[in-house]
């Protein structure tokens, strides 16, 4: 069919958004960066780490907490980085396991969450890495450097 790109394209469409606006109170990283790993069905037989299916990029993921979502069973999930090495947070930790983050590169793509009766609308959050900190003039680690660190 010469539609199916054209619809893929379309109903996998990932809106580009500036961190400040999606993240207006911030973001903290509750754990420790990790592979994406294809599922085999059997866990003593990882399957390979994915990779974006738009830009080639290995999948990355860090769990993460946003204080501004006010369903509590909704504030912590994971965020998708895409880098071909992996990523280097860029700031410290503020207690065990848990530090402030900035995020470049940032898209959003809606889907439905849920079970059964209990669908709700979310998102899949992807970046290209970390946003420098303020003030330490280093490029950006992990990923492309593209996007805009937050103000």
């Amino acid at each position: 069919m010469a539609n199916d790109n054209k619809s893929d394209i379309r109903r996998n469409f990932r809106y580009p958004v500036e961190f400040g606006e999606f993240f207006p109170v911030g973001l903290y990283q509750i754990g420790d960066v990790r592979p994406d790993l294809e599922y085999t069905g059997n866990p003593d037989r990882p399957g390979p780490q994915k990779r974006d299916e738009q830009t080639g990029q290995l999948v990355w993921k860090i769990p993460v907490t946003d204080p501004n979502e006010p369903n509590p069973r909704r504030a912590s999930y994971e965020v998708l980085l895409l880098s071909d090495t992996e990523p280097e947070p860029t700031t410290q930790e503020i207690a065990p396991g848990m530090r402030p983050v900035a995020l470049t590169g940032l898209t959003v793509q809606p889907r439905v969450g849920g079970q059964g009766e209990f669908k709700y609308l979310t998102q899949t959050v992807r970046a290209s890495g970390y946003a420098t900190p303020p003030g330490s003039g280093s490029r950006s680690a992990g990923g492309s450097g593209t996007g805009k660190s937050p103000a």
